[in-house]
């Protein structure tokens, strides 16, 4: 692919033997550089020594006739023969053409969300950032590049695929699925062709129930067992490194597909997600190879069970029953965290403050959906990326919730305590614990909102016309939230003070330890955190433990801080505080 982007820029910048466009003759070094290094990286995968030395030669020479300015004709032809050297060695066949139906509206909103900002929007290279950019982004209403008379929509496809070296132009591949690089190259051949030739829609495919989510299933599933495989051989040539660096490759392979099953199924995208990882992780620490081996089978076991998942058609029932799971599994816990807030504040004569949980969490859902929009709309974040902001917004989390968790325990006292709360605890408040609460609030939301909206969109594009059981779940699920908020409530309010201040407490420190082990996990699926896996350590997702001594230490210091507090609350200062409490009272 980057040699053919190499001869397409070597044919513009090069006529007779003259370089006529130095920044063209520039980026096809540049392609062609990148195609060599590529190659030496996976010229051990060849295992016929005379096609890999065939095929270094013929780069080599194709590096010298690029340097020596020959006719273009004698670039491409040996471009195409390196290119069927290469699909003959490792086994690939190169699709020139979409598998799905091309949709130019579909193109033109993936242009105008992430392209237009450097090529316009008429692709005349007048965006508001051409100005910053040096060299100046490509003008794509020129037919020398988007005509059909010109070019292929190959040509641009690749570009876009894989970027162009030491510009502004990324590689797409990084962002847009296939689907979504076919849609936005057709419609750019749009600005320099009044009646854009589309390629043949497959009848058959298109007619096929969820064709193109199961054919990107089936190539992704496909990709990823392959990628396991080669991880494997390269675990057992002793090359832990590589092995560990493809191990990684293959999970980010999965992350095409991983959200749409863990909408489906989250339990299984949980138990694929830790499978990656505890795989990664014991090639990283050079296990035995039968653990190793194991641990690979539970990956390609559950990932075909994601794959049957993911071409299995939900009906009204399947998705009232999703929609349903969806929102009262991610809003579960933030409804305990508010519901209990709320009650402290009555408990504690505080009703004027409960506007301050309100204001936090209207703000949490209101965050949510824009943090949602910037990630997936006009940031295109990875899932990988997704994680690493997950895993730092729960870091976060158990800070505050661990410290008003140690807040209300300290304020616990077995003796004048509903007097000390008349007379002090408006006070205290006002002065600053107040917008601490809002902030848990804020928090608790916020920490599952932005994913939560991320999940219904997945499961509104699974659905496609037949969204009828979506929104029946999401308000059913609503109800029984808001039947545990009243349940709370009610309830809490015949709890004695001291119980239910110590439950509070309890439930925040609770919500704290598991936040500590999943955001760690979190980070260490993000690359962010080393992984120490411990084979004697348990998996208990409801606890957020998992079996890595990294998320162990965390959880045991989170735990001993709470002791600790505890020990210091009621023995070391319960003598002098009982004092204190009569002398304020």
């Amino acid at each position: 692919m980057m040699l053919n982007i190499a001869a397409k820029e070597f044919q513009d910048g090069v006529v007779e033997g003259k370089v006529v466009i130095p920044a063209e003759y520039e980026e096809c070094q540049v392609f062609l550089n990148q195609a060599s290094e590529r190659f030496s990286k996976l010229s051990d995968q060849i295992t016929n020594k005379n096609e890999s030395e065939t095929l270094n030669r013929q780069l080599s020479d194709l590096s010298e006739s690029i340097k020596n300015k020959v006719d273009s004709q004698i670039v491409w032809d040996a471009v195409n023969n390196i290119n069927s050297q290469l699909m003959s060695s490792f086994g690939i066949e190169i699709n020139k053409s979409p598998i799905t139906p091309v949709s130019l509206e579909n193109g033109k909103k993936v242009f105008e969300k992430n392209c237009a900002v450097c090529h316009g929007l008429s692709g005349n290279g007048d965006g508001p950032r051409a100005k910053e950019l040096d060299p100046p982004p490509a003008v794509l209403s020129n037919p020398d590049l988007t005509g059909d008379k010109n070019t292929l929509a190959y040509d641009n496809f690749e570009v876009i695929n894989v970027g162009i070296a030491n510009t502004a132009m990324k590689a797409w591949a990084d962002v847009l699925s296939e689907t979504q690089i076919w849609d936005v190259t057709y419609y750019i051949r749009t600005f320099s062709n009044k009646e854009v030739q589309l390629p043949p829609v497959n009848k058959e495919l298109a007619a096929m129930e969820g064709g193109a989510d199961s054919e990107l299933a089936d190539q992704v599933v496909a990709e990823v067992r392959e990628l396991l495989a080669k991880s494997m051989e390269k675990f057992k040539e002793g090359k832990n490194e590589e092995a560990a660096e493809i191990a990684f490759d293959a999970y980010l392979v999965y992350e095409k597909i991983e959200s749409n099953i863990i909408t489906k199924d989250k339990p299984l995208g949980v138990k694929l997600e830790s499978a990656f990882s505890r795989y990664r992780g014991e090639i990283k620490r050079k296990a035995p190879l039968e653990r190793v081996e194991e641990l690979q089978k539970e990956v390609l076991l559950d990932l075909s069970k994601g794959l049957e998942l993911l071409k299995t058609d939900l009906g009204f029932t399947g998705l009232f029953i999703q929609s349903f799971s969806i929102i009262v599994r991610e809003g579960f816990e933030a409804i305990l965290i508010i519901a209990a807030l709320i009650a402290f504040l009555k408990k504690s004569r505080n009703e004027t403050r409960i506007k301050n949980i309100h204001i936090g969490a209207i703000i949490g859902i209101l965050a949510s959906f824009l943090t949602a929009y910037i990630i997936h709309e006009i940031l295109h974040i990875s899932m990988a990326s997704q994680e690493v902001l997950e895993g730092w917004i729960m870091l976060v989390t158990v800070v505050i919730l661990f410290w008003v968790s140690y807040w209300l325990i300290s304020n616990i006292d077995n003796k004048q305590w509903q007097k000390y709360i008349n007379q002090k605890m408006s006070g205290a408040l006002s002065q600053g614990n107040a917008f601490t609460l809002s902030a848990v609030a804020f928090i608790s939301v916020y920490r599952e909102g932005f994913e939560t909206v991320l999940f219904y969109k997945a499961l509104f594009l699974y659905a496609g016309e037949s969204t009828g059981g979506i929104i029946p779940g999401f308000l059913a699920g609503c109800i029984l939230l808001a039947g545990v908020f009243y349940l709370i409530n009610h309830l809490g309010m015949r709890i004695p003070i001291k119980w239910f201040f110590g439950f509070t407490s309890g439930l925040l420190y609770y919500m704290a330890f598991i936040f500590m082990g999943r955001g760690i996990h979190e980070l260490q699926m993000g690359e962010q955190f080393s992984m120490t896996p411990a084979e004697s350590l348990p998996s208990i997702s409801w606890l957020g433990m998992y079996p890595t001594w990294e998320t162990f230490i965390g959880q045991f210091i989170l735990l001993a801080a709470f002791v600790f507090g505890v020990i210091y609350t009621f023995v070391i200062k319960g003598g002098s505080s009982s004092k204190q409490l009569k002398q304020e009272t």
